[in-house]
């Protein structure tokens, strides 16, 4: 007998708050390394800031366009993307 995918389901509350504060500090560690990067004059710091800028981007773009971000009452607004419960058999 085949299997029917169900529906994904919400992610816990909990979950979801870890999610907004590693958004919120890799959020705020790219903006420290570009601080960082536009005081160096060294090629080798800055090639290794790049490279981290890019690692930074990467981890961040996990989150897809609709980031979890806290609203003003500390609520959150949003789901990252694809961070839906499995259903697994």
């Amino acid at each position: 007998m085949a299997s029917v995918p169900l529906a994904p389901q919400p992610l816990p509350a909990a979950l979801l708050r870890a999610a907004v504060i590693h958004h919120r500090l890799v959020d705020a560690f790219i903006q420290l390394t570009r601080t960082e990067l536009a005081r160096q004059r060294d090629d080798y710091a800055r090639d290794s800031l790049n490279e981290l800028l890019d690692v930074l981007k990467a981890q961040l773009a996990v989150y897809g366009p609709d980031a979890v971000v806290p609203s003003p009452a500390g609520m959150l607004t949003g789901m990252p993307t694809g961070l839906e419960a499995a259903n697994l058999p």
